[in-house]
């Protein structure tokens, strides 16, 4: 088999035209898709407009088309979506911008109808967003007559699809005049308008957000986030647009009107240490209260929160700023108090996670091996990526993450994380050498081959775990 690097430019060269044209027939007529990409090819040395005139055969075949695409036909037809696709972008991008922006937007516009006749469409949908997404790169070669044009166009292109009008849009907004983002805004205006309170609406607000912060206008931004639904209004957004154009009065205000919710959840970490939240978006709330502070010269109070919240979370990034507003030399006694406040937190699970995220792996290590320190298999969210963090430099705690996962999985017999327990045993008898003589035994634990004995006795018929595990540790 010819390797990679033999297939360059100048290697085909060497093969000589005559070579060349030949394996292109071949392939031309076995490859419906290349024989389009040829044919284009050909067509574009008469001028872009002899390959848009193949180009739109196409779309109009795509635009009458009704018959349901099934299974064994979807390739053929992507390859030839995507043919299409390239000839535009490249046989006429190339040598007509303003041709080729009108014949993506009648190729974007196709999609309602093409996906509807799929039984499958995930590779044909990302066709559409790249198209989409190569309009900005492409109105790049506009005139400007042209790119005020393009907001209409692009409406009809996209339809009732708000989805496909976001990616085309933010492709296009640096390349539009201020007489055409006004244009587009109240087309877009329009669009909320009719879509009533259709889904639709949200997203083309949204759409009116981004036109509105592409041109810097807050207050615009601001009163759209009002129209919306009052529990679909994010208070707290608005706060963080204000604090960045430096109104931080106003910000103050818009965050305390945001009140929080009074709805339990719990993240996989907070039911590992059996905690329950009331407010999913306290640590936002309140870094953003600490910011607004300091920007009012408030620094102190702004710290103060800033580690009250660490103190009661435990999260890394807030501890970062906090640091990191520090005065020279204070950051060191203030990681100190830290490190000591996570390894007496009753949240273990979650002191685990921030001490491996920090990252501190000694302070790690010291909590999974205290002496009243049980951990449960069952939470491998936070064990796992614990123990992988640990796994060089801490082997012993390492392995009693990995223990607990594996007593966990096979006590359960939950067939379907096998694999995850055989591939943490094999771990295991490679951690097993590095753990100094006496350790397990030290904690009142099985040494590493007790412990594997016992596990085969107790679960030796499990023969679909045991199948797993590798060869080298079983």
């Amino acid at each position: 088999m010819a390797s990679k690097s033999e297939l360059s430019a100048g290697k085909l060269k060497e093969l000589g035209l005559d070579k060349l044209a030949a394996l292109v027939i071949e392939e031309a007529q076995a490859n419906a898709a290349f024989r389009k990409r040829v044919s284009a090819a050909l067509a574009g040395m008469k001028g872009p407009e002899a390959v848009a005139k193949l180009v739109e055969r196409r779309l109009a075949a795509l635009e009458k088309a009704r018959s349901v695409i099934d299974w064994h036909k979807i390739k053929d037809f992507e390859k030839d979506i995507s043919a299409t696709l390239a000839t535009i972008l490249g046989e006429v991008g190339a040598a007509s911008p303003s041709i080729a922006m009108d014949l993506l937007l009648r190729f974007i516009a196709t999609q309602d109808a093409v996906v509807g006749r799929l039984v499958s469409s995930n590779r044909i949908e990302t066709l559409y967003a790249e198209a989409a997404a190569a309009l900005g790169p492409l109105a790049g070669g506009l005139a400007p007559a042209d790119i005020d044009a393009l907001p209409g166009k692009l409406m009809t292109a996209t339809g009732r699809n708000p989805w496909t009008l976001t990616l085309a849009t933010e492709g296009l907004l640096p390349h539009l005049s201020s007489a055409a983002l006004e244009n587009l805004d109240s087309l877009l205006a329009q669009k909320v308008r009719d879509a009533g309170h259709d889904y639709r609406a949200g997203g083309y607000r949204k759409l009116r957000q981004i036109v509105a912060d592409h041109g810097g206008d807050v207050d615009k931004w601001i009163a759209l986030e009002t129209e919306k639904p009052e529990h679909t209004r994010d208070g707290l957004a608005i706060a963080e647009i204000l604090l960045a154009a430096g109104r931080a009065k106003e910000a103050l205000a818009w965050m305390e009107r945001d009140k929080p919710t009074h709805v339990g959840y719990a993240y996989a970490i907070d039911m590992a240490d059996g905690v329950i939240q009331r407010d999913h978006k306290f640590s936002r709330r309140a870094g953003l209260k600490a910011a607004i502070l300091e920007a009012l010269g408030e620094k102190d109070a702004a710290q103060a929160l800033r580690w009250a919240v660490f103190e009661q979370t435990l999260n890394v990034e807030v501890l970062r700023v906090y640091i990191g507003k520090l005065d020279d030399f204070e950051e060191f006694e203030a990681l100190d108090k830290a490190l000591a406040h996570a390894l007496a937190s009753k949240a273990r699970y979650r002191a685990l996670a921030f001490l491996c995220e920090w990252p501190h792996l000694g302070h790690a290590a010291q909590l999974v091996l205290s002496s009243n320190a049980h951990w449960d298999g069952q939470h491998y969210e936070v064990i796992a990526p614990a123990a992988d963090k640990l796994r060089e430099e801490q082997p012993l705690a390492a392995s009693i993450l990995y223990r607990a996962m594996v007593e966990n999985i096979l006590a359960k017999s939950r067939s379907l994380a096998y694999g995850h327990a055989a591939r943490y045993l094999g771990i295991l008898d490679e951690l097993a050498p590095r753990l100094a003589t006496g350790a397990m035994a030290g904690m009142g634990r099985l040494p590493p081959a007790d412990w594997r004995a016992a596990l085969y006795k107790s679960h030796g018929r499990k023969t679909s775990f045991w199948a797993g595990v590798p060869k080298s540790a079983s």
